[in-house]
């Protein structure tokens, strides 16, 4: 770590270098040359900003677990195959994603104190400060979660608290959960006792209230502390300013025989299945993918187009970020190669009823309309099934772009909903599944009010529809280890056709207690900076 946050380091850079003997190079870029003014300090944040990253941590989630399978422009993948090692390259990525983010975080915490603000800019220079330590803070949690045995335990080891820029030859050991929670908390505290609430359409990508509350809401629930996840869950249901986005679906009121895609001028309800051979919802739904004003809400959120339920989204603008490439080579259709498919076990559940006539939305707006489907799913192949992931589709003006949502309003259902099973309240988590079920639906109708025998049975459903409304945004891995044996899931739901090369090594499943479900400490870290290696991998 210590060699990889130096070279990182945007103060490396120099501008100019004729004399390499030189100890300060002309036009070096030095804290001292950027620190010096509070719009600085802003600059240097949006940087920041930028670094922050969950791509890989939603990719790894989705290879180690049951949401894909391998796409027929891929070969194999080993991570898919649960071929993990101590020079795993995701596990490698995730862990340098973090810490780069992590040092940019505290080079400015660091250099902010070269610069001494005037009494009208104090507040502001604050604020960006207590951005930089919840960014700070939400890193390291990030990496504790892939990469500490138990949560739940301050005992257990988690990762390297970093919270200076290192020195060149500083060994920094991995702390143990409980420094680590006490370090986040104190970063939370002086964020919520310092920020400026950010305005404007897109202050949910900045770090406000609502990233805090639902920060501590999520982090409370991976430590069993139920009581301060439910009262962080009760904050945001009652003042987040957030409602769950609606999934009903209009369609334009046209000749069911025209084949032309027409504006969206009077609407009506639809109440159809959107996969009968129907020219009108056909055309319905290939608008859907993009920004037409009278697409569902929950739809326009996933192209970008919407805050709806968001509380949080790391901003990805046209051409910053090819996202999309981790499922999909070109975009997320048929002909855009598709590297990973929708796990077919996956597909199943949104392909079944919510009940009470209502259909699930998601079936049409995870996956792909050019996807080709297999009525004999036990036979099909890489090439006469291709279930495309549409959940990243793209943003107008780009296939590829799209933000990465890290904090949800149905997420915050789901935890209020797991705290309640843990005090007994079967009753009160049921209506709040029914509710996110309730928004899912695009057909209208009533979903009916599940009703669970025992708390195993609770867990199993909120698990089951975390699997659904939360695919593909880097919970699964997580969910299955905490909550796998509460809801007595024993592993991962791979289908047997999702599985390339499987073997006694490398299963087409594995259970929630395996070693994989911890990642290994990266082999290029230890060779600089010996940690401890977490079991299974040595």
């Amino acid at each position: 770590m210590k060699k990889r946050i130096l070279l990182f380091s945007l103060f490396a850079v120099l501008l100019s270098c004729n004399d390499a003997t030189e100890i300060i190079q002309k036009g070096e870029l030095n804290d001292a040359a950027l620190f010096v003014s509070v719009d600085n300090m802003q600059n240097f944040l949006n940087e920041t900003y930028d670094r922050v990253s969950t791509q890989t941590d939603i990719q790894v989630a989705s290879l180690l677990t049951d949401e894909v399978a391998i796409g027929n422009s891929l070969t194999t993948n080993d991570t898919q195959r649960f071929f993990i090692v101590t020079t795993n390259g995701p596990a490698a990525a995730l862990w340098n994603t973090h810490y780069n983010a992590i040092n940019y975080t505290n080079r400015l915490i660091a250099g902010a104190k070269l610069y001494t603000p005037s009494a009208s800019e104090l507040p502001r220079y604050n604020s960006i400060i207590a951005q930089a330590r919840a960014l700070r803070a939400f890193c390291h949690f990030q990496l504790m979660v892939y990469f500490s045995t138990d949560l739940s335990s301050d005992a257990a080891l988690g990762v390297m608290l970093v919270d200076k820029v290192p020195t060149p030859n500083e060994d920094i050991p991995r702390a143990t959960n409980g420094d680590l929670f006490k370090f986040i908390n104190e970063d939370l505290a002086f964020a919520e006792a310092n920020l400026i609430a950010p305005t404007g359409a897109g202050a949910y990508k900045l770090v406000t209230k609502n990233f805090i509350t639902a920060f501590k809401a999520r982090m409370s629930l991976y430590r069993k502390k139920y009581t301060e996840a439910s009262a962080f869950a009760d904050d945001l249901l009652a003042n987040s300013g957030r409602v769950l986005s609606t999934s009903t679906v209009t369609i334009p009121n046209f000749p069911a025989t025209s084949s032309v895609i027409p504006s969206l001028a009077g609407s009506t309800t639809i109440n159809v299945d959107p996969g009968a051979a129907n020219p009108v919802q056909r055309a319905l739904f290939q608008m859907d993918q993009w920004v037409a004003a009278s697409s569902p809400v929950y739809r326009r959120m996933w192209v970008d187009a919407e805050q709806g339920e968001i509380l949080f989204a790391i901003d990805r603008p046209n051409n910053r970020n090819n996202f999309s490439s981790v499922y999909n080579t070109n975009g997320s259709y048929l002909t855009g190669a598709p590297l990973y498919d929708m796990g077919r076990s996956l597909f199943d559940l949104y392909a079944t009823s919510l009940g009470g006539g209502a259909e699930d939305f998601r079936r049409w707006c995870f996956v792909d309309r050019s996807a080709t489907i297999s009525a004999t799913p036990n036979t099909a192949t890489r090439t006469n099934e291709v279930i495309v992931i549409d959940k990243y589709p793209g943003k107008a003006g780009s296939h590829t772009s799209n933000d990465l949502k890290v904090f949800r309003l149905s997420e915050i259902y789901f935890i209020k909903a797991e705290c309640l099973v843990r005090a007994n309240n079967l009753a009160g988590a049921a209506n709040l599944i029914r509710q996110v079920r309730q928004a899912r639906s695009y057909t209208g109708g009533t979903v009916p009010t599940p009703t669970y025998a025992n708390a195993a049975a609770a867990f199993a459903d909120i698990l089951l529809e975390r699997r659904k409304e939360l695919s593909f945004e880097g919970h699964r891995y997580i969910d299955l280890k905490r909550l796998g044996a509460d809801a007595n899931v024993s592993g991962t739901d791979r289908s047997s056709q999702d599985a390339i090369n499987s073997s006694a090594t490398n299963p087409v499943n594995i259970t929630i207690s395996d070693y994989r479900f911890t990642l290994p400490i990266p082999q290029s870290e230890i060779n600089i900076n010996p940690l401890i290696q977490n079991a299974g991998y040595n």
